[in-house]
């Protein structure tokens, strides 16, 4: 049986390619070049494979498909290596990053006064932001890679802990202030009709609008895909397309070039904060728990008294 494969040498592995040669990694890294080369060399042995392009001097290197499949897998490992050695470090003390892989939506709001309290509470508590849509984020979640997962409804939850969170944000369109559109207060399916669009990634495979849109309407003109909002809406402003979207997402004040209008009759996105049942959470983690559960608690109490 081969030995297993060093955590070090994928961590160079890595290096290799985000420095896009092996003499920048070399430099980086603080190691000799032949060194670096060699060690590349007897990973490619050990992996059966070639993992880089080879022959195009004086460009980057680049990565074979296996060697895509192994840089993504690497980075994987090298990030779990850090995060235990972060966990063990961090003692009784608590202290260290929380992961949280998340859909953009304005439900953000409640984890983000969570993570002003536990930081008031525990100076060393960091939070890591993972913008992501359903899939990616299901997998971080799976992989280890998040303590948290923001994610869309529906969806399976069956491995997660999970709750809702509260408030549902409204599904609408983005478009230049100066459309036709934006003149109509609300958007109705019929309205899409022919219409260049932008849609969230997560929403195309959940098929979140499928039934509000109807099976006697021509099939959506689909543009372009995203998962960052904001980087859609430049497009928007171009004239590319229109943003099928969540509300509140980018600036559509007077003069940001950009309006929306929400769906008529209206579509609401749930979101439910998940984490993985037989995976115990760190310290910081469960603190990080606990504060959404006291914010969402008290957010509870007041609509309820509403």
């Amino acid at each position: 049986m081969a030995p297993p494969i060093e955590i070090r040498v994928l961590r160079n592995f890595v290096a290799v390619v985000q420095e896009e040669g092996v003499t920048a990694a070399a430099d980086v890294l603080r190691i000799s070049q032949p060194a670096l080369s060699r060690q590349i060399k007897e990973l490619e042995e050990e992996m059966g494979a070639t993992l880089f392009v080879r022959g195009n001097r004086g460009r980057a290197l680049e990565l074979t498909h296996e060697g895509q499949l192994l840089y993504r897998r690497a980075r994987e490992i090298v990030e779990l290596a850090d995060r235990t050695k972060s966990e063990i470090a961090s003692g009784k003390q608590i202290e260290g990053n929380v992961h949280i892989a998340a859909a953009q939506a304005q439900a953000m709001d409640i984890l983000a006064e969570a993570a002003v309290h536990v930081r008031e509470l525990h100076p060393g508590i960091h939070m890591q932001l993972h913008d992501d849509f359903g899939e990616n984020i299901i997998e971080r979640l799976n992989n280890g890679l998040a303590d948290f997962g923001v994610l869309v409804q529906p969806a399976d939850m069956s491995r997660y802990d999970h709750f809702a969170l509260p408030g549902c944000d409204p599904m609408g369109l983005l478009m230049r202030a100066d459309d036709e559109l934006a003149d109509r207060k609300t958007i109705h399916a019929e309205d899409l009709q022919g219409l260049p669009l932008i849609m969230p990634r997560g929403a195309l495979l959940r098929r979140d609008i499928s039934g509000w849109y109807g099976k006697n309407l021509r099939p959506f003109d689909v543009v372009g895909t995203m998962n960052l909002s904001f980087n859609a809406s430049r497009f928007v402003r171009a004239g590319y397309g229109y943003e099928l979207s969540l509300n509140g997402m980018v600036d559509t004040a007077e003069g940001s070039g950009l309006t929306f209008r929400p769906l008529d009759p209206p579509v609401f996105a749930s979101l439910s904060l998940a984490w993985k049942k037989d995976q115990s959470l760190t310290p910081a983690a469960q603190a990080f728990l606990d504060c959404v559960r006291e914010v969402v608690s008290r957010i509870r109490q007041q609509q309820s008294g509403e």
